[in-house]
């Protein structure tokens, strides 16, 4: 999946650029690539993101999807090759960062960096697919999301429900009204107060934390890192575990995870 981002409500103040070393690893040409796009009636918005930071924010009465954006790069002329896309199709508001690759046919695209930062702001409840390369990327007060994400940082702030494949970099998910899904390849994994069940298809490396969740938490497969869960309303369970302690406290329901001691699962509460 591309960049794409199905979301609802977020609510929000400016996050375009984030260090100084971050700015100047793509270079100091910078110019404006801002949009409009009407959005009355739209059922979803679907973000494409490359490089850059990316920041979704729901807005309550809002009913166009409002894009601030500033391009990078380390040349001049690459920068002018920086698009913004944003369009209606259909019931779908679509909004692509197009940055040139190394196939575009620059005599010195060995020697170039670009990126694009994004602030992009949506009507309150409509969802969201997004995806995302590189860079720190925030969502804010969505419906559902479905989200792939390359590397950098990733955190998502008020959701119906969440589904993220994650390559590299943290995850942080909170104040989720359904079900939380995640397959992550390394980073931390972070999710607090879910109102449906949370489960970890696959993690590589990093720890999952996992903090007032009113349905289940499963963890299906997990390389290695630590799981600490707190607060279940229902089971918890781990099917398949790598290296890494388990620890958990006031789980409502039943706990199964692996005995490490006789290399099976042990029931307990």
């Amino acid at each position: 999946m591309n960049r794409q981002f199905r979301g609802a409500a977020f609510a929000a103040a400016p996050f375009l650029l984030g260090s100084t070393a971050y700015a100047q690893s793509y270079g100091d040409y910078t110019a404006p690539r801002n949009a409009v796009v009407d959005a009355a009636g739209a059922r979803m918005v679907e973000v494409e993101a490359g490089a850059g930071s990316l920041r979704i924010e729901g807005k309550a009465g809002l009913r166009q999807v409002q894009v601030t954006g500033t391009a990078r790069s380390s040349s001049q002329r690459f920068l002018s090759e920086i698009r913004l896309i944003a369009e209606r199709r259909g019931d779908v508001v679509f909004i692509k960062a197009d940055i040139p690759d190394h196939e575009s046919g620059f005599r010195d695209r060995d020697n170039w960096s670009a990126a694009l930062d994004l602030v992009i702001q949506v009507p309150q409840g409509i969802n969201a697919e997004v995806s995302d390369g590189s860079g720190e990327a925030k969502v804010l007060n969505v419906g559902a999301l479905e989200a792939s994400d390359g590397s950098g940082d990733f955190s998502v702030e008020g959701a119906s429900s969440v589904h993220i494949t994650d390559g590299s970099g943290n995850l942080r998910i909170e104040n989720v009204g359904g079900d939380v899904t995640v397959s992550d390849g390394s980073g931390e994994i972070d999710v607090r107060n879910v109102t449906g069940s949370f489960t970890v298809e696959t993690d590589g490396s990093g720890s999952i934390i996992a903090t007032d969740v009113r349905g289940s938490v499963i963890v299906e497969n997990d390389g290695s890192g630590e799981i600490e869960v707190n607060k279940v309303g229902r089971d918890f369970r781990v099917e398949n575990k790598g290296s890494g302690s388990i620890d958990y406290t006031a789980v409502s329901g039943q706990v199964n995870i692996p005995d490490r001691r006789h290399g099976r699962r042990s029931d307990e509460r």
